[in-house]
């Protein structure tokens, strides 16, 4: 067979006039139009808004194809297309081969009688979205919350959401081909595992064939992995020495399955990285006619076992995902599509942000409905990585029409993308949709219309979601656990913190403050959440001098929550003071963001084995925001990062104060129990050691509870509590295992004072190593390398009177003035007034 991609000679215009430009492929007409020096940069300052004349107007693109007898010569010959982008109209040589009217499905199309010798012309013109989907929307003969773009099978955030900018593309967005065969091909390969015990797993291959004509074939099917795999079959015609399984079978024109069964004794298990090895098998399948082989396909598969475990329960319904039959506390984010412009998403750029999310010790990922089903590179990577998805299907925030042409369209579409993402050991679940029927039922959607037309409305919601996806899920992908909705219910109801997963807004939409996190623990967290601003160097980025303030019209042109600035604002004035200036303000809208989010992650592992997972919003950005994102859009992490690493570990120390006691929990996700010690400290700014004391513990594996209990009141009788810090760490033998530090008042009620912190700057590989000490404490201490691309190892740490800590900093550059370039900023620096006692601003 003959895949030959076509990637090379394009160009584009407007449909019918103008001249040519040349274009890349995959591409997208926003990132060509830029590259042509059309357009400013799109990202760049408030240029989004007068960019939206492209989403009306209508593009064409166009290379050519040599064909000569050779390529002709073969029996099929077909043109594949693994994502268009949405509404197409495919020609080779003005014959019109193809119409497309879904973002997220493959296409592909018979060409040979087409393709002539020499040269040929294809031509792909894209329809306007916004105009093809009008009298569709129309035709329904009532709206549908979400408006028109419903209609259309394309990522919902192109349109604009509360992070993200309104950057309707169109274009040829994954790679084409023209694919060449004689007599047969292999068009699918798939392993379902059926059994696995410690001794031996057995899967069943299934391997499809398109054949042109009736003829005989024979299939091969191997076996390669780390180590000896020690292949077996069964129900096989032949075995070799090798461990190749072969079989013959009868094609007949058209599509075709020949299933074979394996069987691997003494498995090696894949685990997600927190628990053990990432082993990976790989299957190959080989296509033999008359003794030539025609085709192969391969395929990476983990043997494991994952269920999601919601069974009722003395406090309503669990729902905790049990890999190889051990519960897993899972601990993630929400990722969103990693640009709004999808060709600019390198292997390199999610590879870095794969890494992130290991880093930062997350063991699952959710992948949001409101974007794309990724590329195919992520999910290799979270399988090598050993990091479970929560795969939705894409419907976000919006109901969907119920008519038989988009229902089709959407199973066709599922069918796709469950296939091509089936065999990947890292698909932990199937989730229907985003928010939307807990949307139908609390967010007012059903006023203004009558009961006709709700009952239509829920009709189509449930062919869709009830009907539709889980039956896809079960023809294609039957064993994996589908989900409708999520959450289950809304933060509304009563039952949303005892049964199914939970989304919590009370923080942050509602405006309620970080503390209510300790009461609002549900049975899976899939989603809660706070803002911050991206790093000042990607502000920079997009910024002129005069632009960097909260209320500029360029920064709000990259605030898409409308009441996004003011929200950060008044939580800012509940926990921190007054910054000094817009620098100041994004470094504590960082360390606003970081607090949020450790109170209600730390509530949500207390409170193991009720409460199973913790998956914040969100990971990444897709644009230079201010966002609810971890790690900007520039890569760089935020305060919430460095401090979800923390709070991520396999063991946390969790400090509790309740006005009367102050108690230390220990969380312990191992699977072996921990025999140590839980040393703590209550000393002043200074330093100096007011209260100590040290208790055994002996911690059970995958546990939670509370090991220590003191009294606050005798403990704090006679202190300023606003000058003091009670530290918790836990020892196995001298390793520190944990530590915890605790105030006893919000961080603006904290009595600072400037602090010498001095550095020790030393060259090592790849960077430098950086030494921290201070005579008083330091609070979040953040470092920058000022007009450097750089890392640190660690960043907004509090630095205790007397312990030094080593950040390493890895820089591209050499012989630089690291002394001279390196600033280092704390909490109190942020102040009005820079003093040894730095008074509250008014």
């Amino acid at each position: 067979m003959v895949r030959i991609e076509l990637d090379r000679d394009w160009r584009f215009r407007k449909v019918g006039s103008g001249p040519w430009y040349p274009a890349r492929v995959p591409g997208c007409v926003h990132t060509d139009l830029l590259a042509n020096g059309l357009i400013e940069d799109p990202f760049y300052r408030d240029n989004e808004h007068a960019l939206q004349w492209i989403e009306n107007e209508d593009w064409e693109y166009e290379t050519v194809i040599e064909a000569d007898d050779r390529l002709l010569d073969n029996e099929g010959l077909e043109l594949s297309f693994e994502g268009l982008d949405t509404y197409a109209d495919v020609y080779l040589n003005d014959s019109l081969l193809l119409r497309t009217d879904n973002m997220f499905r493959r296409w592909r199309v018979p060409c040979g009688g087409h393709l002539w010798r020499g040269t040929n012309t294809l031509r792909i013109s894209f329809r306007s979205p916004i105009e093809e989907a009008l009298p569709v929307y129309r035709a329904l003969g009532h709206e549908l919350p979400g408006g028109s773009k419903v209609v259309t099978r394309k990522a919902g955030y192109h349109y604009g959401w509360d992070w993200a900018p309104r950057f309707v593309t169109s274009g040829i967005w994954r790679p084409a081909f023209l694919v060449a065969w004689d007599g047969a091909r292999i068009t699918d390969l798939q392993v379902f595992q059926s059994s696995l015990t410690g001794e031996c797993a057995t899967c069943s291959v299934t391997v499809e064939i398109e054949s042109i004509v009736p003829q005989d074939c024979e299939v091969s099917i191997s076996l390669g992995g780390t180590g000896d795999t020690g292949v077996t079959g069964c129900d096989v015609l032949e075995k070799d020495s090798r461990g190749t399984v072969r079989r013959t079978a009868r094609l007949a024109p058209g599509t075709n399955e020949v299933a074979l069964n394996l069987e691997i004794p003494d498995p090696i298990l894949w685990w997600t990285h927190d628990l053990g090895g990432q082993f990976l098998y790989t299957v190959k399948a080989e296509l033999r006619l008359a003794g030539a082989t025609v085709d192969a396909a391969e395929r990476r598969v983990g043997l494991r076992t994952i269920e999601v475990v919601a069974e009722p329960d003395e406090d309503g319904e669990t729902f905790y995902f049990r890999l190889n039959g051990v519960p897993v506390f899972m601990k993630g984010a929400n990722l969103i599509p990693l640009d709004c412009f999808l060709d600019r998403v390198t292997p390199e750029r999610y590879e870095a942000l794969v890494r992130d999310a290991t880093l930062a010790n997350m063991n699952m990922l959710r992948i949001w409905g409101g974007g794309i089903y990724e590329n195919d590179r992520l999910y290799d990577l979270c399988d090598e990585h050993g990091i479970l998805v929560w795969q939705d299907f894409m419907f976000a925030c919006a109901m969907y029409p119920g008519t038989d042409t988009f229902l089709a369209n959407v199973a066709h579409e599922a069918r796709h993308n469950i296939r091509r993402l089936r065999n990947h050991p890292c698909i932990a679940l199937w989730c229907g949709n985003n928010e939307i029927d807990e949307a139908w039922h609390n967010w007012g959607w059903q006023a203004g219309y009558n009961p006709a037309e709700r009952a239509t409305i829920r009709t189509g919601y449930e062919k869709l979601f009830l009907e539709i996806l889980p039956g896809a899920v079960a023809a294609y992908d039957p064993g994996r656990f589908y989900w409708p909705s999520s959450p289950r219910f809304g933060r509304a109801d009563p039952r949303s913190l005892t049964e199914g997963d939970a989304h919590y807004w009370g923080v942050w939409h509602d405006g309620e403050p970080f503390e209510v996190f300790d009461e609002k623990v549900g049975r899976f967290m899939s989603e809660y959440g706070f803002q911050s601003f991206p790093a000042f160097e990607t502000v920079e980025s997009f910024t002129l001098p005069t632009d960097r303030g909260i209320e500029t019209a360029v920064m709000r042109s990259h605030q898409k929550h409308p009441r996004g600035n003011e929200l950060i604002l008044d939580y800012m004035n509940r926990y921190y003071r007054r910054p000094k200036d817009f620098t100041s303000f994004v470094y504590v809208s960082q360390l606003l963001q970081a607090e949020g989010i450790r109170r209600g992650i730390e509530a949500h592992r207390r409170a193991t084995p009720y409460c199973m997972g913790s998956l914040y919003w969100q990971l990444n950005d897709c644009w230079p925001v201010a966002s609810w994102s971890s790690i900007d859009y520039g890569g760089r992490w935020k305060a919430l990062h460095y401090r979800v690493r923390e709070l991520f570990e396999d063991v946390l120390l969790s400090v509790v104060e309740d006005g009367e006691s102050i108690s230390v929990h220990v969380v312990s996700d191992r699977l072996q129990t921990i025999a140590g010690t839980i040393e703590m400290q209550l000393l002043d700014f200074s330093g100096n050691l007011l209260w100590g004391d040290m208790v055994r513990v002996t911690v059970a594996e995958r546990s939670s509870r509370s090991y220590a209990r003191i009294a606050g009141i005798t403990l704090l009788s006679g202190r300023d509590r606003r000058s003091l810090v009670f530290v918790a760490s836990l020892y196995e033998g001298s390793s520190r295992v944990a530590r915890s530090l605790h105030y006893f008042v919000p961080p603006k009620e904290l009595e600072l004072r400037a602090a010498a912190i001095q550095t020790e700057i030393h060259p090592v590989h790849h960077g430098y190593s950086i030494g921290l000490t201070t005579g008083k404490l330091a609070k979040n201490v953040y470092l920058s390398l000022e007009g450097a691309e750089c890392s640190f190892s660690d960043n907004y740490f509090d630095l205790l009177p007397g312990e030094k800590i080593l950040v390493s900093l890895v820089t591209e550059e050499r012989h630089i003035d690291i002394p001279g370039r390196l600033r280092v900023t704390s909490l109190v620096d942020t102040y009005r007034v820079s003093s040894d006692r730095a008074p509250v601003p008014e």
